[in-house]
């Protein structure tokens, strides 16, 4: 029974390993294109996230089903109780190989949310002064509150 129980646990996770595999590749991919503000490509990326997201979500949960059916509970730690209880460095691997990657996925996923939210702030200040709107900076009164540069004092008028 053991065999079958890591033979089927190894194509789970061989599965979950290739799809968050092809995740960071397509961050990694995003990221350029960002970068070079392609935005087909972004587009491109955006749909092949869009395919793979609930793929791995499905693969996740067949994951935590195997668990269930095996009386383990259905988080980490009872799948590393699991891992544990088949003393299979192989199987060892694969699961730090997944929790590492999927790591990279989020750090790499969050960077990607910097550049897209520093695009989006330089675009807005484009469209104000397109639009003729003042990119005035903040200035500060006396208590510390901010106000306009246009509310401020001339000097002929101090």
């Amino acid at each position: 029974m053991t065999d079958t129980v890591v033979d089927e646990l190894t194509a789970l996770l061989a599965n979950e390993q290739t799809t968050v595999k092809a995740l960071l590749e397509i961050l990694d991919q995003e990221s350029e294109a960002l970068l070079r503000h392609d935005i087909s490509a972004i587009e491109k990326l955006a749909q092949s996230k869009k395919h793979l997201l609930p793929k791995f979500q499905q693969q996740v949960q067949a994951r935590l089903d195997y668990l269930s059916t095996h009386q383990y509970e259905t988080t980490e730690s009872g799948f590393e109780q699991f891992l544990s209880s088949l003393n299979n460095p192989s199987l060892d691997e694969q699961w730090l190989t997944i929790k590492d990657g999927f790591r990279s996925v989020i750090t790499q996923n969050e960077k990607n949310g910097i550049i897209i939210n520093h695009s989006r702030q330089k675009n807005r200040s484009l469209m104000n002064i397109l639009h003729g709107n003042k990119n005035e900076p903040n200035l500060y009164n006396a208590e510390g509150a901010s106000k306009s540069s246009h509310a401020r004092h001339r000097l002929g008028e101090a």
